[in-house]
């Protein structure tokens, strides 16, 4: 039985994501900023079903963010959260503190063909939407890949044959190569642009399951930033300095509680990718999986995102991001995550925590 209020709706609730932009009002609503604000607005080209690829800029500083949200079309509310930002931003606010000394750029929705079905009231998936009949060789993935793919897979395709083999010698297949076309133009588009714009960071955001950390807490927000050996150090450092801005800005703050999400080394996903390439770059993972809570993942989880991106624009463009020690990320790792019971309360909940924090304590 699902604790009434707790963490989760309950099994019979009905699949609804009235609460989200969707696809045309999402369009119409940047059309409308670009007439009527300083927000820039352009289409990066078409994704596999004909929809456009919405990016949106703000501001003529010398630093430049570059944030991409819903790579993965069913994680949808830094989205929500980026057209609140825009908006502001665009009409000023009295920020030109922040305007004057930062270019933030958004692709607003990278993965609007994942999102789609959500418009209609059905479930968003998280590939893109690609054919079934057509396919490709990929390195990471093997021969004759074909159909949808998740476009956080394909940011290798801003590196050659050579530098993969070299920053990725364990996944990377050397027979295969580089194919001749990214199965993601979304994510083609993100990589010309953060290329054409020389972006310094690099923001992905994505939503994750429901974790609890060693107090069985919930887990609002996950961190990390590039863990591939080959990216430089100073922008393993900014990433870094990123993500202790991102943890000041949510912990505590509308319940947010996080922690540094476990992620691996490859060299084909966001974080990784673009730090290799000498950026910073962080992951940002929030609860909110729209299959897992449908119209529950709006609300105080977009606050979250809020306070983040204000965190972030704040302190980049005092300078006080660049004060702070890199190190202080480290420091986060001790907070553990693991999955939340669905069940709750547990009669073995004692137990169960001593158990998780005997295990997982020292396993980073």
């Amino acid at each position: 039985m699902v604790t009434p209020n707790g963490p989760f709706p309950p099994e019979t609730a009905e699949e609804n994501y009235e609460a989200f932009t969707s696809n045309e009002t999402l369009y119409d609503r940047l059309h409308h900023l670009e007439n009527r604000t300083n927000v820039e607005y352009e289409e990066l080209g078409e994704t596999w079903q004909g929809r456009p690829i919405p990016y949106a800029k703000v501001g003529s500083g010398d630093f430049h963010i570059f944030h991409t949200n819903q790579q993965h079309g069913d994680e949808q509310p830094a989205t929500e959260a980026a057209l609140r930002v825009l908006r502001d931003l665009g009409n000023g606010q009295g920020r030109s503190d922040i305007l004057d000394e930062l270019t933030i750029h958004f692709l607003v929705r990278h993965n609007p063909d994942g999102w789609a079905p959500a418009d209609d009231n059905e479930t968003p998936t998280r590939s893109n939407g690609r054919p079934d009949d057509i396919c490709h060789d990929g390195p990471y993935f093997g021969r004759n890949q074909c159909g949808p793919v998740d476009p956080n897979r394909q940011h290798y395709f801003q590196f050659d044959a050579e530098t993969l083999a070299e920053v990725d010698p364990d996944a990377f297949d050397p027979e295969i190569g580089i194919p001749d076309e990214n199965p993601s133009p979304e994510t083609q588009a993100m990589i010309d642009k953060v290329e054409e714009v020389d972006a310094d960071l690099i923001v992905d955001w994505h939503t994750q399951f429901t974790y609890h950390d060693q107090n069985c807490d919930m887990v609002n927000v996950s961190l990390a930033w590039p863990f591939n050996s080959h990216a430089p150090d100073e922008a393993v450092d900014l990433s870094k300095q990123v993500a202790g801005a991102f943890w000041d800005g949510v912990q505590g703050r509308a319940n947010g509680n996080a922690s540094i999400f476990p992620g691996g080394t490859s060299a084909n996903i966001c974080r990784n990718a673009y730090g290799v390439a000498g950026r910073g770059s962080v992951l940002v993972e929030q609860r909110g999986q729209a299959p897992q809570l449908n119209n529950a993942s709006n609300g105080r989880i977009i606050r979250h995102s809020l306070n983040m991106y204000e965190r972030l624009h704040e302190e980049a463009a005092s300078g006080d991001l660049t004060d702070r020690d890199p190190d202080y990320a480290d420091g986060l790792w001790d907070v553990g995550r693991n999955w939340f019971w669905r069940d709750l309360p547990s009669a073995d909940l004692d137990e169960e925590v001593e158990e998780y924090w005997e295990e997982h304590l020292n396993s980073h």
